[in-house]
């Protein structure tokens, strides 16, 4: 029996300046590392409900008293909450118990909005779910540029947001950003909002830089408690002429990305069109007596099996590099050209603002990649991954040269498709014996490494060519010694992706199973009728974008005009053809285990969570069985 972990609050005083007061600040604290292996989100299950609630009640009894001016509730490290604790979730069996809890987490988050004295949430980290429902309960809300994510991820997995965020967001947002964020990005591939974009939609009252998070937040209630700053609130009567319209787009995109297949976003719809007129108190139980009803659902256990999976696959990896062993890395070289070793460097700038020399011979070449990368990080900016201040300080952390000694101070040299041998083994000579190279691109490893002096310094990596999402970047050891391999791999760990250990291989093995799912799609039916015969799985992202980004890319071959066949068949082919590339995957070692296509075609947004996972799926369907695979019980 799972067992909750308790997330405590921790209530302390604070007396903030210019004479604003005393703010009673809680700390949501879960007992276990804020980093690491043992890390688990901060949750809220009975136990840590009760527990706010017993805070919240001395905090309301000193408001009334005036010993405090404010309410702020914040998290440690990078998480501030994640919500309910779908560990616990997955053990619910009975309705009733399920409303229980329900009725009880959105009891105690609105109590936030309801002290006799201000409230703050200052968003520190990780908002998801019923985390993000608590803050929006909150008056007033700071949030940290270092936050992972924000989202109301809900009806990705099978569920709906329950602890008031049907009713909050309309009235906060507006209907069409609400639509937006509880069922557009949910459905396209489980789509998260970076900071920038969590406060540009509306979120956040103010987005605030990492450092010092905490005393800017205070500073900055300070300031609204004095009057010296002022935060302008859209009345909700003046969202009234957007309900049509974003009431219209919501139901199709529920018919486009679901088919009907998944229950959890005709549910959310529904909440939404009776919070456009319907009293609080009817929206709210309306939304815990939905999420109870999904409790109990296949679509949810599976998607439940799915996110846990995401989760936990891997880091208990039994081929995961053992960081410990890893040494620094302050600069990255970049030789070669080609798109997987540009994504790579400009994942390092974007993510960590790692400098990045850019080294090839031929001048022009070198200028070129160079306007790429910078280009990269502009379309971050664009996108609202990262703000225009650090824009600039990604595009000033570039360097370039065409001599390789430019490369002598970095740490770990990212080797593009267009490196050749003759490249890697100059930069072989001109960096330290410790500089560990990385191969971004379709060749093995163990082929790319052969020509140096030392091959074992040498790790592949892959990364998805993905649509939506980021996927996970694969790994493969190849001959590295232990040193590179826990290099490459603490390097990518930082980066916040997922990193999964594949064994050497020509290219992407997610690509691969994509290409092999969508080829043979494309025996079978013409590339126009690959949503409709895709239709019954509602995958979250189109068939027809993925086959256009795989044929542009090269990796898919455009077939032969095909037979006439039904969907059914067609479906069932492709399936099959799958089924069997998994099976010859985990029987040659490039998979150590079904569980990593799994893991690979969820987390680059190409299979839906409500199926539990591909491998699951193909079980439980018997495509698995007649294409020869293995039985349930070996598949795990």
């Amino acid at each position: 029996m799972t067992t909750e972990t308790v997330t405590t609050p921790r209530p302390r005083d604070v007396v903030l300046p210019d004479g604003a007061g005393t703010l009673l600040l809680i700390t949501l604290e879960n007992g276990l590392p804020p980093l690491g292996p043992a890390m688990r989100p901060t949750t809220f299950g009975p136990e840590g409900l009760d527990r706010l609630d017993a805070v919240l009640d001395r905090a309301a009894a000193r408001a009334r008293t005036g010993e405090i001016a404010a309410v702020a509730v914040t998290g440690t490290a990078f998480m501030f909450s994640t919500g309910a604790d779908l560990a616990l979730a997955a053990g619910v069996t009975d309705r009733d118990e399920a409303v229980r809890t329900l009725r009880r987490g959105h009891q105690v988050f609105r109590r936030l909005g309801e002290l006799p004295v201000p409230s703050f949430a200052f968003v520190n980290g990780a908002a998801v779910g019923g985390g993000l429902e608590l803050a929006l309960h909150c008056g007033y809300r700071t949030l940290s540029r270092g936050a992972p994510v924000v989202a109301l991820p809900e009806c990705s997995l099978g569920l709906v947001p329950a602890w008031g965020g049907a009713w909050l967001a309309p009235r906060l947002l507006g209907p069409d950003t609400t639509v937006t964020l509880m069922l557009e990005h949910p459905l396209s591939a489980r789509r998260m909002l970076s900071p920038v974009e969590a406060h540009d939609l509306g979120l956040a009252d103010v987005l605030l830089d990492p450092t010092r998070f905490l005393d800017r937040s205070l500073a900055w209630a300070a300031e609204v408690l004095t009057g010296r700053q002022t935060v302008e609130r859209t009345p909700p009567d003046t969202f009234a002429g957007q309900w049509d319209d974003a009431l219209a787009r919501a139901a199709d995109l529920v018919e486009t990305h679901t088919h009907g297949a998944v229950p959890a976003p005709r549910r959310a719809l529904e909440l939404l069109e009776l919070a456009r007129t319907a009293p609080r108190e009817e929206v709210l139980t309306a939304a815990e007596q939905a999420a109870a009803d999904l409790f109990v659902t296949p679509e949810f256990h599976s998607s439940l099996y799915a996110f846990q999976l995401t989760q936990s696959r891997a880091p208990s990896h039994p081929a995961r590099p053992d960081t410990s062993l890893a040494r620094p890395v302050r600069g990255v070289g970049l030789i070669g050209d080609g798109e997987d070793g540009l994504r790579f460097a400009a994942l390092l700038l974007e993510k960590l603002r790692m400098p990045v020399t850019v080294c090839l011979p031929d001048p022009a070449a070198c200028e070129a990649v160079t306007g790429r990368l910078r280009g990269l990080v502009d379309e971050a900016r664009a996108a609202g991954r990262i703000s225009d201040l650090d824009a600039g300080r990604c595009a000033g952390g570039i360097t370039a040269g065409t001599a390789v000694d430019v490369l002598a101070d970095t740490d770990v040299v990212v080797a593009g498709p267009g490196a050749d041998a003759a490249l890697l083994r100059q930069a072989e000579g001109a960096v330290s014996e410790e500089c560990v190279l990385i191969a971004v691109g379709p060749r093995p490893a163990a082929e790319v490494a052969a020509g140096l002096k030392h091959p074992g310094r040498l790790v592949g990596l892959g990364l998805p060519a993905t649509v939506s999402a980021p996927g996970v970047v694969e790994l493969a050891r190849a001959g590295a010694t232990d040193h590179a391999y826990a290099t490459a791999g603490a390097l990518v760990a930082r980066t916040g992706l997922p990193l999964l250990p594949v064994g050497d291989h020509p290219g992407v093995v997610a690509d691969r199973l994509r290409g092999t799912f969508l080829g043979a799609l494309l025996d079978r039916a013409p590339e126009e009728d690959l949503d409709t015969v895709c239709a019954p799985l509602a995958l979250p992202t189109p068939p027809s974008v993925s086959a256009r980004l795989l044929l542009r890319a090269g990796i898919l071959a455009r077939p032969t005009p095909p037979p006439t066949t039904t969907a059914p068949d067609a479906l069932a082919h492709a399936l099959t053809a799958l089924a069997r590339d998994i099976g010859a995957l985990v029987a040659d070692g490039v998979l150590a285990a079904p569980a990593d296509a799994d893991l690979m075609l969820l987390a680059s947004g190409e299979w839906p969570f409500h199926l539990g996972g591909v491998t699951p799926y193909l079980d439980r369907s018997g495509i698995a069985e007649s294409a020869g695979g293995a039985t349930p019980g070996e598949r795990r």
